[in-house]
C-alpha cells in the first residue's frame, strides 16, 4: 500500500509541474482534473471513503466544470471586445 500511496504523490506531482507548462488553459484544467481524481484514488487507499467521494464530484467534476465555464466566457467577453467571430 506504501508503495501506491508514493506513486501517486509522484503522479500528482507530476501533473501539477504539467500544468505549468501545458500549451493551453483547456489543457490545464483537464489535467487538474486528473490531479483531483489521483487524490480521491489516494484518499479510497487510505479508507477515508467519504473524503474520496467528495474529491472526485468536487475536485474533479465540479471543479473542471467551473474551469470549463470561465474559459468559456472569458473567450465569449474576448470576442465582444475585439469583434471577432
Amino acid at each position: 500500500m506504501q508503495t501506491v500511496l508514493i506513486i501517486s504523490g509522484l503522479l500528482m506531482v507530476a501533473s501539477s509541474i504539467a500544468v505549468i507548462f501545458a500549451e493551453s488553459v483547456k489543457k490545464s484544467a483537464v489535467i487538474m482534473g486528473v490531479v483531483s481524481l489521483i487524490a480521491s484514488v489516494v484518499f479510497v487507499f487510505m479508507k477515508a471513503y467519504d473524503v474520496a467521494i467528495t474529491e472526485a464530484s468536487i475536485g474533479a467534476v465540479l471543479t473542471t466544470a467551473l474551469y470549463f465555464w470561465s474559459i468559456k466566457r472569458y473567450e465569449e467577453q474576448n470576442e465582444e471586445l475585439t469583434g471577432e467571430e
